[in-house]
């Protein structure tokens, strides 16, 4: 009787947990569904509109991980709405010059009146140029002293699939040496003149354009943010350089992904960005703790409009940085509200990118033309006081203490100028001054699966240790 009893307790236990789960599972895709269907119409149109692929594809690939999702194109309007299990839909307007951006309130027509079309430039014409500016080959001769077959291998190896669950998904790889592409591999269905986004690594290019407002006396990055003007505010004590840093004690949770979360309310339930982002109280008094935050990256976007006024700060990347190295296929995309999403919304190419890595390598000089601010670079790869790993500048990410080491351990140890821009699903643009390199890789990894300094490292190993003449 009493094992009866027993199993009987037993039985209603496991019953308790499992509809536990259930319930938490429905109650997840339900609190869900909102930030599911934005989601999921932002990276459709964009996907389609943008980069120009197919809606299949997209929906395969980076809406994979999107349970129950529908949606609907309407290509002559250049709008995608979506909806999963509560059927609450979103809907992504695409406007030309402004990219994508999703209708919060409703007003479709409002978003489209927003489009400039003459905003981007037209730079066909330095395609036929040769590289970096355009893809006709390289004027310099192929750096000597590569071992060519183990670089081969290295990058096909970046492709290969070695866990069924936790695939890499890589679409493209390139490698440039002392200036030169010397190993470029595409994915199939994917080329040299597709757009893939950024994510993250736009806050680096964000950094690039500080540099440029730093040059034309814009902005002081060790003055005040000027979003908290009241000095009883505590937030007042923000500098610019704070946010740059990630060490502005903003609250803000980054890696929060159940819903809702600031990073998803932020960039997919908010039509602006950057204000969400002001609002939020400290968490930590200023400039003590390093927490990384793509919502001080979209504050960081609005101080920009704000210095420059609407028609330069829209036009700033393309004629100050985009035209000037030849990044003819980029596309900032800016939210609901007008201000680009530099924390996460960039479309480019694997060359563009490449050509990103190409002017910090050469320290914000192309071509002999200044275009950052001499000792911006360096800025950029100086370790935050307050990241306890050393693993963060300013906008741009530093190998930490352990992968240093980790490299150190075998036998490859990383120049202290190495430095990278990282984004969601695996994006990397690593360079390396020291060693006249740039890696760029860009995919669809959920989960990575190796390192990303093992893959340096073993690029590294395929390149000589001297200086190319």
């Amino acid at each position: 009787m009493r094992i009866r009893k027993l199993l009987r307790f037993v039985l209603i236990g496991v019953v308790l947990v499992l509809l536990a789960g259930l319930g938490g599972i429905a109650w997840f895709l339900w609190a869900s569904a909102d930030v599911g269907a934005a989601y999921g119409a932002k990276l459709m149109a964009s996907g389609v509109f943008i980069a120009g692929r197919t809606p299949e594809s997209v929906a395969s690939e980076e809406l994979g991980i999107v349970p129950f999702l529908k949606y609907a194109i309407d290509r002559e309007g250049k709008t995608v709405t979506a909806w999963t299990l509560s059927r609450r839909k979103k809907t992504a307007v695409y406007r030309e010059g402004l990219g994508v951006a999703l209708a919060h309130d409703g007003d479709i027509e409002a978003l489209r009146r927003q489009a400039r079309p003459d905003l981007m430039p037209d730079l066909a014409h330095l395609a036929d140029q040769p590289w970096p500016v355009g893809d006709a080959p390289a004027a310099k001769l192929r750096p000597a002293g590569i071992d060519e077959a183990r670089l081969a291998a290295v990058v096909d190896q970046m492709f290969d699939e070695p866990s069924r669950l936790r695939k890499r998904r890589t679409h493209a790889v390139l490698v440039v040496y002392d200036d030169v592409i010397v190993a470029e591999r595409y994915a199939a269905g994917f080329g040299p003149d597709q757009r893939w986004p950024s994510w993250s690594m736009a806050k680096s290019i964000l950094h690039a354009l500080y540099g440029i407002a730093v040059r034309q006396g814009k902005v002081d990055i060790n003055a005040p943010a000027p979003l908290w003007r009241d000095a009883q505010d505590p937030r007042s004590a923000i500098t610019i350089d704070m946010l740059l840093r990630m060490s502005s004690g903003l609250s803000f949770g980054e890696f929060d992904f159940l819903p809702p979360s600031d990073l998803t309310s932020m960039l997919f339930l908010a039509p602006d960005c950057a204000r969400y982002a002001a609002r939020m109280p400290l968490k930590y008094p200023v400039d003590t703790v390093w927490a990384y935050a793509s919502g001080s990256t979209n504050i960081l976007s609005l101080i920009l409009r704000q210095a420059y006024g609407d028609d330069a700060y829209y036009a700033l990347p393309y004629r100050e940085l985009f035209g000037r190295i030849g990044m003819r296929g980029a596309v900032v995309e800016a939210d609901a509200s007008g201000t680009f999403v530099f924390s996460s919304f960039l479309h480019a190419t694997a060359r563009d990118f490449a050509r990103f890595g190409l002017l910090y390598m050469h320290d914000g000089v192309w071509r002999g033309d200044r275009i950052l601010p001499e000792g911006w670079c360096v800025y950029a790869r100086t370790a935050t006081p307050t990241a306890a790993q050393g693993q963060y500048g300013a906008h741009w990410w530093l190998p930490s203490h352990k992968e240093r080491a980790r490299a150190e351990a075998r036998g490859v140890p990383l120049p202290d100028d190495t430095f990278h821009a990282s984004g969601f699903e695996g994006q990397k643009i690593v360079v390396i001054p020291s060693r006249k390199l740039v890696i760029v890789r860009l995919g669809l990894a959920y989960f990575s699966v190796v390192p990303p300094y093992d893959y340096v490292c073993n690029i590294l190993e395929t390149l000589p240790d001297v200086e190319t003449r």
